[in-house]
Protein backbone atom coordinates (compact mmCIF):
# COMPACT_ATOMS: atom_id res chain seq x y z
CA UNK A 1 0.00 0.00 0.00
CA UNK A 2 1.43 3.42 -0.88
CA UNK A 3 0.83 6.69 1.19
CA UNK A 4 -3.29 7.39 1.33
CA UNK A 5 -4.38 10.95 2.51
CA UNK A 6 -7.48 10.05 4.01
CA UNK A 7 -11.20 12.24 4.27
CA UNK A 8 -10.50 15.43 6.76
CA UNK A 9 -12.99 17.46 8.16
CA UNK A 10 -11.32 21.45 8.59
CA UNK A 11 -10.94 23.05 10.51
CA UNK A 12 -11.20 20.39 13.29
CA UNK A 13 -9.68 18.31 11.63
CA UNK A 14 -6.90 19.32 9.09
CA UNK A 15 -4.50 15.91 7.90
CA UNK A 16 -4.88 12.40 8.38
CA UNK A 17 -2.26 10.03 6.57
CA UNK A 18 -2.31 6.48 6.68
CA UNK A 19 1.27 4.73 5.60
CA UNK A 20 2.80 1.46 5.63
CA UNK A 21 5.85 1.15 7.91
CA UNK A 22 9.38 0.89 6.19
CA UNK A 23 10.38 -2.55 7.95
CA UNK A 24 6.82 -3.50 8.37
CA UNK A 25 5.20 -3.17 5.19
CA UNK A 26 1.85 -5.30 6.54
CA UNK A 27 1.67 -2.38 9.62
CA UNK A 28 -0.12 0.55 8.89
CA UNK A 29 0.55 3.87 10.95
CA UNK A 30 -2.02 6.81 11.09
CA UNK A 31 -1.02 10.23 11.62
CA UNK A 32 -3.81 12.70 12.13
CA UNK A 33 -3.16 16.10 13.16
CA UNK A 34 -6.51 18.09 14.89
CA UNK A 35 -7.41 21.47 16.37
CA UNK A 36 -9.81 20.53 19.33
CA UNK A 37 -10.52 24.94 19.17
CA UNK A 38 -12.30 24.07 16.20
CA UNK A 39 -14.22 20.98 17.81
CA UNK A 40 -18.44 21.96 18.21
CA UNK A 41 -20.90 19.14 19.53
CA UNK A 42 -22.48 19.07 16.33
CA UNK A 43 -19.59 17.00 14.41
CA UNK A 44 -20.58 14.17 15.57
CA UNK A 45 -23.31 14.44 13.76
CA UNK A 46 -21.93 15.61 10.61
CA UNK A 47 -19.15 12.43 11.46
CA UNK A 48 -21.97 9.95 11.98
CA UNK A 49 -20.01 9.09 15.02
CA UNK A 50 -22.11 8.45 18.10
CA UNK A 51 -21.28 9.90 21.37
CA UNK A 52 -21.17 7.85 24.32
CA UNK A 53 -23.06 8.82 27.24
CA UNK A 54 -19.71 8.64 29.41
CA UNK A 55 -18.50 11.21 27.49
CA UNK A 56 -21.92 13.60 27.22
CA UNK A 57 -20.97 15.95 29.97
CA UNK A 58 -16.90 16.01 29.56
CA UNK A 59 -15.13 18.94 28.33
CA UNK A 60 -14.28 19.57 24.68
CA UNK A 61 -10.80 18.26 25.00
CA UNK A 62 -12.12 15.03 25.70
CA UNK A 63 -14.69 15.08 23.09
CA UNK A 64 -12.68 16.28 20.38
CA UNK A 65 -9.69 13.44 20.97
CA UNK A 66 -12.62 11.04 20.77
CA UNK A 67 -14.13 12.48 17.66
CA UNK A 68 -11.00 12.70 16.18
CA UNK A 69 -9.41 9.43 16.95
CA UNK A 70 -13.01 7.58 15.97
CA UNK A 71 -13.38 9.08 12.82
CA UNK A 72 -9.96 9.06 11.60
CA UNK A 73 -9.48 5.01 12.57
CA UNK A 74 -13.00 5.17 11.08
CA UNK A 75 -11.92 6.03 7.73
CA UNK A 76 -8.55 4.49 8.05
CA UNK A 77 -10.09 0.78 8.66
CA UNK A 78 -12.65 1.66 5.51
CA UNK A 79 -9.63 1.37 3.31
CA UNK A 80 -9.16 -2.41 4.66
CA UNK A 81 -12.15 -3.71 4.21
CA UNK A 82 -13.70 -3.26 7.13
CA UNK A 83 -16.96 -0.64 7.10
CA UNK A 84 -18.63 1.74 9.12
CA UNK A 85 -16.44 0.08 12.63
CA UNK A 86 -16.24 2.61 15.61
CA UNK A 87 -13.25 1.70 18.53
CA UNK A 88 -14.70 0.96 21.98
CA UNK A 89 -12.60 0.16 24.66
CA UNK A 90 -13.14 -2.46 27.83
CA UNK A 91 -13.47 -1.92 31.55
CA UNK A 92 -9.42 -0.99 31.32
CA UNK A 93 -10.02 1.44 28.58
CA UNK A 94 -7.90 -0.83 26.51
CA UNK A 95 -9.12 -0.46 22.65
CA UNK A 96 -12.06 -3.30 21.45
CA UNK A 97 -10.43 -3.84 17.83
CA UNK A 98 -12.64 -5.71 15.19
CA UNK A 99 -12.05 -9.55 14.54
CA UNK A 100 -8.50 -9.76 12.53
CA UNK A 101 -7.17 -6.37 13.17
CA UNK A 102 -4.45 -5.84 16.10
CA UNK A 103 -4.07 -2.14 16.28
CA UNK A 104 -2.61 0.68 19.22
CA UNK A 105 -3.63 4.05 19.72
CA UNK A 106 -2.18 7.23 21.13
CA UNK A 107 -2.81 11.18 20.99
CA UNK A 108 -1.75 14.01 22.56
CA UNK A 109 -2.19 17.66 22.11
CA UNK A 110 -3.62 18.31 18.55
CA UNK A 111 -1.84 15.09 17.33
CA UNK A 112 -3.12 11.28 17.50
CA UNK A 113 -1.07 8.12 16.13
CA UNK A 114 -2.17 4.32 15.31
CA UNK A 115 -1.14 1.16 13.81
CA UNK A 116 -2.92 -1.45 12.58
CA UNK A 117 -2.11 -4.89 10.79
CA UNK A 118 -3.94 -7.77 10.00
CA UNK A 119 -1.44 -9.99 11.10
CA UNK A 120 -1.98 -11.69 13.81
CA UNK A 121 1.79 -12.84 14.92
CA UNK A 122 2.56 -9.06 15.71
CA UNK A 123 1.85 -6.90 18.47
CA UNK A 124 1.98 -3.26 17.53
CA UNK A 125 2.19 -0.75 20.09
CA UNK A 126 2.89 2.95 19.62
CA UNK A 127 3.09 6.03 21.74
CA UNK A 128 2.89 10.50 21.19
CA UNK A 129 3.58 12.83 23.82
CA UNK A 130 4.60 16.60 24.39
CA UNK A 131 7.78 16.98 25.40
CA UNK A 132 7.99 17.14 28.93
CA UNK A 133 9.18 21.00 30.52
CA UNK A 134 12.07 20.86 32.04
CA UNK A 135 10.46 21.06 35.89
CA UNK A 136 8.21 18.19 35.11
CA UNK A 137 10.88 16.34 33.94
CA UNK A 138 13.20 16.51 37.08
CA UNK A 139 9.55 15.68 39.26
CA UNK A 140 9.20 12.66 37.02
CA UNK A 141 12.48 11.53 36.50
CA UNK A 142 12.80 8.73 38.99
CA UNK A 143 9.79 7.16 38.39
CA UNK A 144 10.61 6.75 34.89
CA UNK A 145 14.26 5.89 34.83
CA UNK A 146 17.05 3.96 36.87
CA UNK A 147 20.54 5.11 37.45
CA UNK A 148 22.34 3.51 34.52
CA UNK A 149 19.66 5.02 32.40
CA UNK A 150 20.65 8.67 33.71
CA UNK A 151 23.98 7.65 33.05
CA UNK A 152 22.89 6.54 29.23
CA UNK A 153 21.06 9.85 28.81
CA UNK A 154 24.02 12.08 30.45
CA UNK A 155 26.01 10.82 27.08
CA UNK A 156 23.35 11.68 24.52
CA UNK A 157 23.07 15.60 22.77
CA UNK A 158 20.09 16.06 23.59
CA UNK A 159 17.73 17.98 26.61
CA UNK A 160 17.37 15.91 29.33
CA UNK A 161 13.48 16.74 29.29
CA UNK A 162 13.51 15.69 25.39
CA UNK A 163 15.47 12.48 26.57
CA UNK A 164 13.13 11.40 29.09
CA UNK A 165 10.10 12.10 27.10
CA UNK A 166 11.89 9.94 24.63
CA UNK A 167 11.98 7.05 26.90
CA UNK A 168 8.96 7.58 28.33
CA UNK A 169 6.84 7.29 25.10
CA UNK A 170 9.30 4.16 24.47
CA UNK A 171 8.23 2.20 27.48
CA UNK A 172 4.56 3.52 27.11
CA UNK A 173 4.89 1.64 23.57
CA UNK A 174 6.35 -1.33 24.66
CA UNK A 175 3.47 -1.51 27.57
CA UNK A 176 0.39 -0.95 25.23
CA UNK A 177 2.32 -3.79 22.49
CA UNK A 178 2.42 -6.57 25.00
CA UNK A 179 -0.97 -5.59 27.14
CA UNK A 180 -2.70 -8.15 25.01
CA UNK A 181 -0.46 -10.85 26.06
CA UNK A 182 -0.36 -10.23 29.72
CA UNK A 183 -3.35 -8.00 30.42
CA UNK A 184 -2.08 -6.58 33.61
CA UNK A 185 -0.26 -3.32 34.57
CA UNK A 186 3.16 -2.84 34.82
CA UNK A 187 5.70 0.17 36.12
CA UNK A 188 8.01 1.94 34.20
CA UNK A 189 10.81 -0.44 36.18
CA UNK A 190 10.19 -3.48 34.31
CA UNK A 191 11.81 -2.06 31.08
CA UNK A 192 15.20 -0.27 30.81
CA UNK A 193 16.64 1.39 28.04
CA UNK A 194 20.37 -0.66 27.41
CA UNK A 195 20.87 1.27 23.80
CA UNK A 196 20.04 4.29 21.86
CA UNK A 197 21.22 5.20 18.15
CA UNK A 198 20.14 9.05 17.92
CA UNK A 199 21.63 9.12 14.01
CA UNK A 200 19.26 6.12 13.30
CA UNK A 201 16.27 6.82 15.52
CA UNK A 202 16.47 3.97 17.14
CA UNK A 203 16.07 2.61 20.74
CA UNK A 204 16.59 -0.89 22.66
CA UNK A 205 14.67 -1.79 25.47
CA UNK A 206 15.17 -4.45 27.44
CA UNK A 207 12.79 -6.39 30.02
CA UNK A 208 14.00 -6.19 33.63
CA UNK A 209 11.51 -9.43 35.07
CA UNK A 210 9.64 -11.74 33.34
CA UNK A 211 6.29 -10.78 32.65
CA UNK A 212 4.75 -13.90 31.29
CA UNK A 213 6.15 -17.32 29.29
CA UNK A 214 6.63 -15.23 26.07
CA UNK A 215 8.34 -12.29 27.54
CA UNK A 216 11.12 -13.07 30.21
CA UNK A 217 13.54 -10.91 31.54
CA UNK A 218 16.38 -10.06 29.01
CA UNK A 219 14.07 -10.34 25.96
CA UNK A 220 14.51 -6.98 24.15
CA UNK A 221 13.06 -5.16 21.47
CA UNK A 222 13.51 -2.06 19.16
CA UNK A 223 12.05 1.39 19.50
CA UNK A 224 11.59 3.88 16.33
CA UNK A 225 11.59 7.34 17.67
CA UNK A 226 10.30 10.41 15.54
CA UNK A 227 11.38 13.14 17.45
CA UNK A 228 10.13 16.90 16.61
CA UNK A 229 10.29 19.91 17.80
CA UNK A 230 7.43 19.90 20.21
CA UNK A 231 6.06 16.29 20.13
CA UNK A 232 8.06 12.48 20.22
CA UNK A 233 5.94 9.63 18.16
CA UNK A 234 7.63 6.18 19.09
CA UNK A 235 6.78 2.87 18.13
CA UNK A 236 7.42 -0.71 18.44
CA UNK A 237 6.34 -4.24 16.93
CA UNK A 238 6.50 -6.95 19.03
CA UNK A 239 6.45 -10.89 17.88
CA UNK A 240 3.92 -13.29 19.04
CA UNK A 241 4.83 -16.84 19.28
Amino acid sequence: MSVINLPVQPPFITGSVLSPLAEYPDVLLLDVRFDEAHFHASLFEILKIPLPVRLQKAVNKRRAEYLASRYCLQQAMNTLGITQFVLHNDENRAPLWPAGLRGSLSHTHRRLCALLTRRQDLLPGIDCEQIMGGAHASDMAHMIINSAERALLAALELPFSCALTVIFSAKESLYKAIWPEIRRFIDFSAAEVVGWDVKQARLTLRLTRTLSVAFCAGKTFTVAVDLQPETVLTWVIGQQK
